[in-house]
C-alpha cells in the first residue's frame, strides 16, 4: 500500500507541463469573451496535448515539420517551419499559442528543421505576430542557473528568458519544477530551480504564461 501511494504521488515532467497548460487555458477561457478559443500548438508531432485540447472543445491548429498522427473534428494540422518569414501571414490571428518543450530545439536542426542561429528569437517574434492583441503564450523550457546550447537543445536561465521576452510581452505566471526522481517532478521556487540535481544535472523545468502587449 505504501509503495502504491508513493507511485500515485509521483508526476512526470510532461504531466506537469500539460497540467500547467490546461490550468492556464482554463483561466484564459474564464477571462475571454470568445465562445471558443483558437489555439496554435507548436511542435506537436509526438504530443497528445493538441488532441486533448481539441477534445475539450478548443479549436486547435497543430504545427510541426513532422506529421501529426491524431485526428479530431476540432483539430487541424499544418506541416510548417515557423522560422520561415511568411509563416501564417495569410491567416487570422489566434487567441493562444502553446509551445511545450519545443522552443529550445527550434533552429538547432536536431529534428530536421532549418538551421537558424537565432531560431528561438525568430520563434518568439513569430508567436507575437500570430497572436491577437492581449493573446497568450504558454511556454515550457529546460531551465537552470546557466544558459547552454548544443546540437540538441538550449537550456535557458533567467537572463536569457528575460532577454527573449523583454519587448512586447507581460509575464502573467511562472512555475519551476525539479526532479526528485525520473517520474517525480516537484514544484519549487525559481531559486531552487537554478541549482543542479543528481537525476537531471543539466537542467530543471520552467513554465511561463506570457501575454502579448
Amino acid at each position: 500500500m505504501r509503495k502504491l501511494l508513493r507511485c500515485l504521488g509521483k508526476v512526470s515532467i510532461r504531466e506537469r507541463e500539460n497540467s500547467f497548460i490546461l490550468q492556464s487555458l482554463a483561466h484564459i477561457t474564464s477571462l475571454s469573451r470568445s465562445a471558443t478559443l483558437q489555439v496554435m500548438d507548436i511542435g506537436s508531432s509526438s504530443s497528445l496535448l493538441p488532441w486533448r485540447l481539441a477534445r475539450l472543445g478548443y479549436k486547435v491548429l497543430a504545427v510541426d515539420i513532422r506529421p501529426y498522427p491524431f485526428n479530431h473534428r476540432n483539430l487541424t494540422f499544418m506541416e510548417a517551419d515557423i522560422t520561415i518569414f511568411d509563416f501564417f501571414c495569410d491567416h487570422p490571428p489566434v487567441d493562444v499559442v502553446t509551445c511545450v518543450s519545443t522552443l529550445e530545439h527550434i533552429g538547432v536542426g536536431h529534428y530536421g528543421d532549418t538551421m537558424a542561429e537565432k531560431g528561438d528569437q525568430i520563434a518568439v517574434a513569430t508567436f507575437h505576430r500570430v497572436l491577437k492583441p492581449d493573446g497568450s503564450l504558454l511556454l515550457t523550457v529546460p531551465f537552470s542557473g546557466k544558459f547552454s546550447q548544443d546540437d540538441f537543445q538550449r537550456i535557458y536561465n533567467p537572463e536569457t528568458i528575460s532577454k527573449l521576452f523583454a519587448t512586447g510581452w507581460r509575464l502573467r505566471e511562472d512555475r519551476y519544477y525539479i526532479p526528485k526522481a525520473r517520474r517525480n517532478w516537484v514544484l519549487v521556487t525559481q531559486t531552487e530551480a537554478l541549482k543542479p540535481y543528481e537525476v537531471y544535472p543539466d537542467s530543471n523545468n520552467a513554465c511561463f504564461w506570457f501575454e502579448k502587449i
